[in-house]
């Protein structure tokens, strides 16, 4: 139990220490937390959990492989469904859908031995597509309002990095053999045509308030009522954890706000770096929690989202997404943890390595 809330708790204590070296103020608390990001992060959740729990993109790889192919061929499709869909559901969504049924086609196909690389490609896909959008992970959002960015200057900074993540993640692929695989079973697909486009809705309208069209109020009017009606259920499937963490952060990083010393010292020592403290920090208390406190402490919004996005990757915590896939393989009968940990640990590594160079050569 400690352990699964591990984060929470860090992030309460945080909240508390902080708290103990200001004026107890309920109203300044309250006034710390961004309600707008945690509310449109609120509809997203219940909007991609309902797309994800129809099943439909399983029914859509089942569709795609009913006659031969290749491993290589399967696997890539597997990674870069991960890469492109994370970009609009998130990354951890993504992995949701896609990484437990990539491994009971791979087992089915009889090549479980190639499952730690296509996991580990799958998991680094989902956190570096998810880079390219301010909807496509947490702390790009937060970025994307903290900063007031037009999505143009948004994604002028994060397209490069996805440009040269998804180059070197498809000549990954090449590590995968070109034998042709089995035929699968076809499925029928039964696609319930007047809620997916009730959703695709659903989902626009929260698009339009990241691009800051639409008020939240007004998203949050519709959203709501509308997923009641549709799946009350799906309100289960939220990540309130997610939403508390943030919470917790935003009034820690109040408290702080509020020390003049502490504010002006965490100014100058991250001024002019960064890029490379969010990266660091990211790999000891992932890349969400790092954006919410070094946020207040500098006006540089490029390397900050490029420390945090870039700095998904390396430790097993660096994106709170890739526990995600690393549970779905460690549910598997006697799955090598220690061989997927190497292995995730060296292709994270190369990949941060490069981007790193990129980084060093452009800025």
């Amino acid at each position: 139990m400690i352990k699964k809330y591990a984060d929470l708790l860090l992030a309460a204590f945080f909240a508390l220490l902080t708290g103990l070296f200001v004026p107890l103020s309920p109203s300044l608390l309250l006034e710390s937390i961004n309600w707008n990001l945690l509310g449109i992060l609120f509809c997203l959740m219940t909007i991609t959990a309902e797309i994800g729990k129809w099943g439909i993109p399983r029914a859509l790889c089942l569709y795609f492989f009913a006659g031969k192919t290749t491993v290589r061929n399967m696997a890539r499709f597997f990674i870069f469904a991960c890469f492109f869909s994370s970009m609009v559901i998130t990354n951890d969504i993504s992995l949701i859908i896609f990484v437990p049924f990539s491994i009971s086609i791979f087992i089915e196909i009889r090549q479980r031995m190639l499952l730690i690389p296509l996991i580990t490609l799958e998991t680094i896909a989902a956190n570096m597509g998810s880079t390219l959008t301010p909807i496509g992970n947490p702390q790009n959002l937060f970025i994307y309002d903290f900063y007031h960015l037009s999505l143009p200057a948004f994604l002028s900074i994060t397209a490069p990095v996805v440009l040269i993540s998804g180059v070197l993640i498809y000549l990954a692929g090449c590590l995968f053999p070109k034998d042709r695989t089995p035929a699968l079973p076809p499925m029928e697909m039964v696609v319930p045509k007047k809620k997916s486009l009730l959703l695709l809705f659903l989902l626009l309208l929260c698009i339009l308030h990241v691009l800051r069209l639409i008020p939240l109020p007004l998203v949050m009017a519709v959203v709501v009522p509308a997923m009641i009606l549709l799946d009350r259920g799906v309100f289960f499937h939220v990540d309130y954890k997610l939403l508390l963490l943030f919470a917790l952060l935003f009034m820690a990083v109040g408290n702080l706000g509020r020390m003049d010393v502490i504010s002006t010292l965490a100014r100058e020592a991250l001024t002019g770096r960064e890029f490379w403290v969010s990266l660091l920090l990211s790999q000891f208390i992932s890349n969400v929690p790092a954006t919410v406190m070094l946020s207040s402490y500098t006006d540089n919004a490029a390397p900050l989202l490029l420390g945090v996005d870039i700095g998904g990757l390396g430790t097993l915590i660096a994106s709170m997404a890739s526990l995600i896939s690393f549970k779905a393989y460690a549910n598997i009968p006697s799955a090598g943890k220690k061989e997927y940990l190497a292995l995730f640990s060296l292709y994270n590594l190369v990949l941060l390595a490069v981007l790193i160079l990129w980084y060093l050569a452009v800025y």
